[in-house]
């Protein structure tokens, strides 16, 4: 079993039917940043100027974009970029949506303090972001995204820098710049070193015209080398650049062994794609795929950015993908690949994590097949990434999948595989908030499941359809009771200023007969705990708006901060625990559902804000209101340090120092 935390939700991933939802009553830490980690700086040749004026143009907090034809480095110079000193992310955007690239972006930022995985919403994971002021690295874009623009819009204090083939930021104060090949200095300098050896006399003049015709293409440059590092003469090699870089890619694929075709085919059939080697094994049915795969890449056929990840650069697809495709078979790949997926996907976290590497090039190659029409290879393919996209917590991708899934289904007749992709797009539905549309899709698998005599699926299906139908129609995250009527909520309403208008009446009298007149400033009492399960208080938001309360310690005042989030400084006291509950108030002030007190508490402390309704706190941790809660409380605790902590390794304060973070459910 494997199981995610999202808003007031686990959702497990219980067996071969499905997921299963359940109610989650759960204390969570706030996540703390990452300890600084500085990977190798890949080494670039010629690039001095290029990466000079990057780095001004970063450290005055302008968004910068690198774009160009593949080949030409962009993605090492990102690298490089990205391995400086300043704290940064480095994201692959591909085919990811922007939900999921937030995702990714967390991940790379913050480490959890819980035992268990949590599901952040894209709300908590533009501020988590935001928090860490980080330079935010975009990598692969595709033409057309909207991506960086949305990003560069959403997270005021960091800065983007952006590679792709084209330009996507537009004008204002981004800065775009079409990345050039190499100096011919440069470039010789590359070859040089990609050859192993000195270049002779003889075959200087030969070297010369190569350069100048792959333009100082440095991917073309290594691909030449190593051309002639295997035995071809250099005129040789410089004549076929010459007839352009597809004829140079053609050329360096064309003399491979069979073990290296069938490594570059799997790789071409998800091009773009970064997948570890023991993918490449399965899928291609390879032995000693390690030194295959360097030998490849010392070719400059395949781009190596990490210590166990390998792919075809996309500017190859065309090049490679007709010479090699005879090289594999569809069906012997998928089956190859689904059958180590199931394996990883048995194999608890460890194989999780396996199967989650390789999810880039399953969603590749399940697209490859249904460009095909090979529905019995979608659906087969589906069912092993749904489950690596659902561990993953990309689900904009999860949820793109089970679609293609439940189309090929659909398609053949396969009423089993439609029952369970039909029942997992209900828990998708459930959890971006389409209660109607989960129920339907959870009666349609239920429906198809008990007329396959599927019991144990019929089950879970029936057991997720409760959960849902529980639920009401206000949040799929928050599980609680259905909303009381507007009649009700009106009363609910009234009832509670009505004990509230008496309760400030009572201390108001109980203040004047003690001090013999009007009360005077003085030390004032607080809480110094998290209040649990309170009502949005009067400057909360508004306008179908739903912000987190938080409750601090006395401080020099509140702060509204981003999405509504009322706050308070650090003040003097010696508590930090703070304690997030996101409300659903559709109106400033009125409570979803009715809140329990036992004795209502109103606090007059200039840094709490005060509720129009009675909150109540059974434990110090965990919300036992009746409220429609969105997620689960986040309480933070004294400032610690190591890892997980609000602190990282460079000595950067963690998130939220004023509380502007959103519980787990946004």
């Amino acid at each position: 079993m494997y199981s995610i935390l999202y808003g007031s939700s686990r959702i497990t991933l219980t067996s071969r039917s499905g997921t299963r939802l359940q109610r989650s009553e759960l204390v969570l830490r706030d996540p703390g940043l990452r300890h600084r980690w500085t990977a190798p700086a890949p080494v670039l040749l010629g690039r001095e100027e290029v990466l000079a004026a990057a780095w001004r143009e970063i450290l005055d907090g302008r968004p910068v974009e690198f774009h160009g034809p593949c080949g030409f480095g962009k993605s090492s110079l990102l690298r490089n970029i990205a391995s400086g000193e300043r704290r940064s992310a480095f994201v692959r955007v591909g085919r990811n949506p922007l939900e999921d690239v937030l995702q990714l972006l967390v991940d790379e930022l913050y480490v959890s303090a819980d035992a268990e995985p949590v599901k952040y919403s894209g709300q908590v994971c533009r501020q988590l972001v935001r928090h860490s002021r980080a330079l935010i690295v975009l990598d692969e874009v595709p033409p057309g995204s909207r991506i960086p623009r949305q990003l560069a819009d959403a997270l005021p204090g960091c800065v983007l820098l952006v590679g792709g083939e084209r330009p996507v930021l537009g004008g204002g104060a981004a800065t775009s710049r079409l990345l050039p090949g190499l100096p011919q200095d440069a470039a010789f300098d590359l070859f040089v070193r990609s050859l192993g050896r000195t270049v002779r006399d003889a075959e200087l003049p030969a070297v010369r015209r190569l350069l100048e015709a792959v333009r100082g293409r440095p991917l073309s440059v290594r691909q030449a080398a190593a051309l002639v590092r295997a035995g071809h003469p250099v005129e040789a090699v410089a004549e076929c650049a010459a007839r352009g870089v597809r004829e140079l890619d053609r050329m360096s694929a064309g003399r491979l062994s069979g073990r290296e075709r069938k490594a570059l085919a799997v790789l071409a059939l998800v091009a773009g794609a970064l997948v570890p080697g023991s993918w490449v094994a399965a899928a291609g049915d390879i032995a000693y795929v390690a030194q295959t795969l360097l030998s490849l890449h010392e070719r400059g056929l395949v781009e190596r950015p990490e210590e166990d990840r390998f792919g075809l650069p996309v500017c190859l697809e065309d090049s490679v993908r007709d010479l090699l495709l005879d090289a594999v078979s569809l069906s012997a790949t998928v089956n190859g690949l689904a059958d180590w997926l199931d394996s990883a996907l048995d194999g608890e976290a460890h194989g999780l994590t396996g199967a989650l590497e390789g999810a880039e090039g399953i969603v590749g190659l399940l697209e490859f097949a249904a460009e095909r029409a090979e529905w019995r290879a979608v659906i087969r393919l589906a069912k092993v990434a749904e489950a690596a996209l659902f561990a993953g917590r990309r689900w904009q991708q999860w949820k793109d999948v089970l679609e293609r899934g439940e189309d090929a289904a659909r398609r053949i007749g396969d009423r089993a595989s439609e029952a369970l992709f039909s029942h997992q797009l209900g828990t998708v539905a459930y959890v971006e908030d389409r209660p109607a549309d989960a129920a339907s899709r959870l009666r349609h698998a239920l429906q198809l499941r008990v007329a396959l005599g599927d019991a144990a699926g019929a089950e879970l299906t029936r057991a997720n359809l409760a959960h849902v139908e529980a639920s009401g129609p206000g949040r799929g995250e928050g599980g609680g009771p259905a909303r009381p009527s507007p009649l009700r909520r009106g009363l609910l309403w009234l009832a509670g200023l009505a004990a509230l208008v008496v309760v400030i009446a009572a201390v108001r009298a109980a203040v004047a007969g003690a001090g013999g007149g009007d009360p005077s400033p003085g030390p004032q009492q607080h809480t110094s705990g998290p209040v649990a399960g309170g009502s949005p208080s009067p400057g909360g938001p508004s306008g179908g708006a739903s912000g987190p309360r938080v409750s601090f310690g006395p401080g020099p005042g509140p702060v509204t901060g981003p999405g509504g989030v009322t706050s308070s400084r650090p003040g003097p006291s010696p508590s930090r625990s703070v304690a997030i509950i996101t409300g659903g108030s559709k109106s400033p002030g009125v409570s979803k559902s009715p809140s329990v007190s036992k004795s209502p508490s109103v606090s007059r402390s200039p840094g709490v804000s005060t509720s129009e309704s009675p909150s109540v706190s059974r434990s110090p941790g965990v919300s036992t209101s009746p409220s429609r809660s969105k997620g689960p409380i986040i309480r933070r605790d004294p400032v610690r340090s190591g890892p997980g902590s609000g602190r990282d390794g460079d000595g950067d304060r963690g998130p939220c120092e004023c509380g502007d973070v959103a519980s787990a459910g946004g």
